[in-house]
């Protein structure tokens, strides 16, 4: 028969697990003498961002962690941690939150993560947050791609114009004579 504690930390555990394996990335932060108040702050602009936070022992931390196939956690896991689960595509968001949030409490600290199966250090998570948003990359490869069409469309519409330009300047001659 299994003890309560026991179950709780194999519910712990498997949730941890299953946030894993549906997020598409977590970040680890060091929440050491961070106020109540500014966690709650923290959570709720992830939330806007489809992200959360956890918080559990560092132990079943690891083993969680271990059992989807994430090993490396050294440097992620030592005081007291907790998870940032990424669920949206646009993982730059969640970057830009936990940085800002970072910059006005210091006493956070971002220790890296996982983007997929891919370790990423702090200093890539600061880079990735340095990125611009999803729609505004998307919009400057647009406006990539289109340069060249406008340009060409500006160069005919310049004959078509000079054209009628000349056209004009005959039309006047005429009239004069």
């Amino acid at each position: 028969m299994k003890r309560i504690g026991q179950v709780a930390r194999e519910k712990i555990i498997e949730e941890i697990r299953a946030d894993c394996k549906k997020s598409e990335g977590c970040f680890f932060i060091s929440f050491n003498k961070v106020k109540a108040a500014s966690i709650s702050k923290l959570r709720n602009s992830l939330r806007v961002n489809a992200s959360h936070v956890y918080v559990a022992k560092n132990a079943l931390l690891q083993k969680a962690f271990d059992e989807v196939d994430k090993q490396g956690l050294v440097g992620f896991v030592n005081g007291e941690t907790g998870v940032v689960f990424v669920y949206d595509k646009d993982i730059v968001k969640t970057c830009k939150a936990l940085v800002d949030f970072a910059k006005e409490n210091e006493i956070l600290q971002l220790k890296g993560g996982f983007l997929k199966n891919r370790k990423v250090t702090t200093e890539e998570v600061t880079a990735l947050a340095k990125l611009p948003s999803k729609e505004v990359l998307l919009g400057m490869a647009v406006g990539a791609l289109a340069a060249p069409i406008t340009g060409i469309l500006s160069t005919f519409n310049q004959i078509i114009l000079k054209f009628v330009w000349a056209l004009e300047e005959v039309k006047k001659t005429k009239e004069k004579k």
